[in-house]
């Protein structure tokens, strides 16, 4: 019989310490998220962004477009008490907007200069392209410059020749015109814009636009997502047509085109490396406005190491499961530590109330 106390005794303090060591190494993989917990909560303490204020600051500036896109985003991400307001702002952005000689003005100057920011110079701007008048406009201007001896925009001739030379396709007249009303603007950085001058200059040599189209696709998504005004904002932190793919994409997402907009070349670049999860953490950052998008570009780094968890489950299981496991894992990081660290103790409490009682009849034994 004592034997067998004695078996039971062992099996017990055994049994004890290997939920010890499971409690402790589930907690140790919890330590692992500690940073992005750390993290999480200085951008939670960062006061929420005012989608209100920064929409009447930009309607006073006449900047329409852009104010919209702020607007559309409040309805998402602010707070009930505020979206009367919202709906009031953006009422009063589309009646200003929206004035009739305003809108005639603008079309008329899209058309003749091919510039503008607003949705109706680009809509003129478009006109004159798609007639082949705005193509023969800039090579016009283009030409004349040259005459003078001043220095032309070598990007704006091979899209204009592109736009003429292919002018039976008139996907391609779209995406043309918009990357010339971009470039015009001063919104495609030197890099992007020599690159989209040799896929021109190719399209002409070729009779093929399909490069072209895909660039245009990727512009008028980003368009439709950002307001003209904020697509071209974007598209100057945007270096080549890789990063323009994954914007356009980005920018679909709701609050997408918003997160670009606001954090210019900091969340251009974060997007550049991000996961589906790190795009998730850009979405977050950018409802605290542009402080929290500076702090995920100052501190975010800790996102993207890789989690021991997820090389874990990949040698057992092959496909998405150990990704997604690993994402609710990061995404409940500090509740789960809580509950966790709360096991472990529980189980260090009773390993000391379990070998208290093994070698509690000892000693009543040894004083008999």
């Amino acid at each position: 019989m004592p034997m067998l106390t004695r078996t039971v005794g062992i099996l017990g303090i055994l049994g004890s310490l290997v939920r010890v060591a499971v409690a402790g190494g589930v907690t140790f993989l919890c330590l692992q998220q500690w940073p992005q917990i750390a993290l999480r909560g200085e951008m939670e303490a960062l006061p929420d962004f005012d989608y209100l204020a920064a929409a009447d600051s930009l309607r006073v500036q006449n900047r329409y477009a852009e104010a919209l896109l702020v607007v559309e985003t409040g309805y998402l991400n602010a707070p009930m008490q505020v979206q009367p307001q919202l709906q009031a702002e953006h009422a009063q952005i589309e009646a200003e907007r929206d004035n009739l000689l305003r809108r005639v003005r603008e079309v008329g100057y899209g058309a003749l200069t091919g510039q503008g920011s607003s949705n109706e110079a680009l809509a003129g701007a478009l006109a004159a392209d798609l007639l082949v008048v705005g193509d023969v406009r800039d090579l016009a201007i283009q030409s004349a410059k040259a005459l003078r001896g001043e220095d032309t925009d070598e990007v704006i001739v091979a899209l204009s020749a592109a736009g003429i030379a292919l002018t039976l396709a008139p996907e391609v007249d779209w995406s043309i015109a918009l990357l010339k009303f971009a470039r015009r603007a001063g919104a495609l950085g030197e890099t992007f814009a020599k690159s989209l001058a040799k896929l021109a200059r190719r399209a002409v040599s070729t009779h093929s636009g399909n490069e072209l189209i895909q660039v245009g696709d990727d512009v008028a998504q980003l368009s439709r997502a950002a307001k003209p005004a904020g697509a071209i904002g974007i598209l100057r932190h945007i270096d080549d047509t890789e990063t323009l793919h994954q914007a356009a994409l980005f920018a679909g997402r709701p609050g997408g085109a918003f997160s670009l907009w606001l954090g210019e070349d900091a969340a251009v670049s974060w997007l550049k490396t991000a996961d589906v999860g790190g795009e998730d953490w850009l979405l977050r950052a950018s409802r605290k406005g542009r402080a929290g998008i500076d702090l995920l570009a100052r501190s975010g780094a800790v996102l993207t190491r890789a989690h021991p968890l997820l090389g874990l489950l990949k040698g057992f299981y092959k496909g998405n499961l150990p990704l997604a496991l690993t994402r609710l894992f990061a995404d409940r990081a500090d509740a789960i530590a809580g509950i966790v660290a709360g096991w472990l103790l529980f189980e260090l409490v009773a390993l000391c109330a379990i070998l208290r009682r093994s070698t509690a009849p000892r000693t009543s034994l040894r004083a008999a």
